[in-house]
């Protein structure tokens, strides 16, 4: 008994579709700590960055209350100009960097205190 394409075809598609939809919600998250000579510094402050850090331009968030930042448009940009969103994790002590590229299907980035302890993800 042989299968018509179209079944085979949606099947197909209902077997790779939580595959897609898992790797476009790829998120990003600043370490809490940086260990450096065995000694750990926490996190302390986060930026956003349109392009390398060293070279392009800090983003603010989208208010003085939140640290959030909606990414659409800074996405869109980014896809035209060829300048990939960066979030920089600083870290308390030391000016030691974590930088990580916003993946470009992430629709925000924000930072938050929680337990006590500064954190921030971009997804």
């Amino acid at each position: 008994m042989s299968l018509s394409k179209p079944l085979i075809l949606s099947v197909g598609m209902l077997l790779f579709t939580p595959f897609a939809m898992a790797a476009s919600t790829v998120k990003t998250t600043c370490p809490e700590s940086l260990e450096i000579n065995n000694k750990s510094y926490a996190m302390s402050e986060v930026e956003l960055f349109q392009g390398l850090p060293v070279k392009q331009g800090r983003l603010m968030p989208d208010t003085l209350d939140d640290m959030v930042w909606t990414l659409k448009d800074y996405q869109d940009y980014a896809k035209e100009m060829n300048m990939p969103l960066y979030l920089v994790c600083r870290y308390k002590g030391t000016d030691k960097t974590v930088t990580l590229q916003v993946p470009v299907t992430a629709k925000k980035c924000s930072a938050w205190f929680s337990n006590g302890k500064y954190a921030a993800s971009c997804e």
